[in-house]
């Protein structure tokens, strides 16, 4: 069983086309999978929309959560809530093609790798309609996480992995990037990366801002504290 986490916050006109397009790839490809949309109370009606969803549909379950508390606490809730052995996390703007769900999810099925990611850094760079500027802070994120891990693209937000690689691993990210601390602190053997096109959201508004880059700074100086505690046990 495959289980796809969604998190939103005012995504009310992009998650219906994206929920549409991942039924039909689990359809087209006889795959067995469901999808947990987890909401922040979204104040443009993006709960209401998922609720509306999942009368229609008895594989999509909705999570709502009381305010707006982040996309990577909302990824944690919903892998607490499922229990499928292969979980991927996609956006809900369209950035994250659902075509590509065979191609991640194969490596897993087949055995070759436990934890799989989209990369938009893995050959060339495959971003489409970003800003100089966007493309320069991704790029710098990317750098400053390169003592990490040797992934071309820690920063995605588009990846498949087996269960056991986060169970029992305690993960506690500050702001949006959470795959980073599951790279560091997950258990598994293999990592693979697949080439993907970053498409620009649907519609809507980016929740990118300064504030999230600070979060990021300080998720990257937690990491390394672990990492450095870690290397000494």
């Amino acid at each position: 069983m495959i289980t796809i986490i969604i998190p939103t916050y005012n995504e009310k006109d992009n998650l219906p086309i994206v929920v549409d397009a991942i039924f039909s790839v689990f359809n087209d490809n006889l795959l067995q999978g469901d999808i947990v949309i987890v909401d922040d109370n979204s104040p443009d009606g993006t709960g209401e929309i998922a609720d509306e969803l999942s009368i229609k549909n008895n594989k999509i379950k909705v999570l709502h959560r009381r305010r707006k508390e982040g996309l990577s606490s909302a990824i944690i809730q919903g892998f607490k809530y499922t229990g499928s052995n292969i979980i991927g996390v996609m956006d809900a703007d369209l950035s994250h093609p659902p075509e590509m769900i065979p191609e991640l999810i194969r490596p897993l099925l087949d055995g070759e790798s436990e934890f799989v990611i989209a990369s938009r850094y893995i050959r060339k760079e495959k971003i489409e309609k970003w800003p100089l500027s966007r493309k320069m802070i991704s790029r710098g994120a990317t750098i400053l996480a390169r003592p990490l891990t040797d992934v071309s693209d820690p920063m995605s937000g588009f990846f498949f992995l087996k269960r056991t690689v986060i169970d029992g691993i305690e993960l506690s990210p500050i702001g949006y990037k959470i795959m980073l601390e599951i790279i560091v602190k997950g258990r598994y053997i293999n990592i693979k990366e697949i080439p993907f096109t970053f498409k620009n959201r649907y519609k809507g508004e980016s929740k990118l801002n300064w504030k999230e880059h600070l979060n990021y700074v300080q998720h990257l100086i937690k990491l390394y504290r672990y990492s450095v505690i870690s290397s000494h046990q």
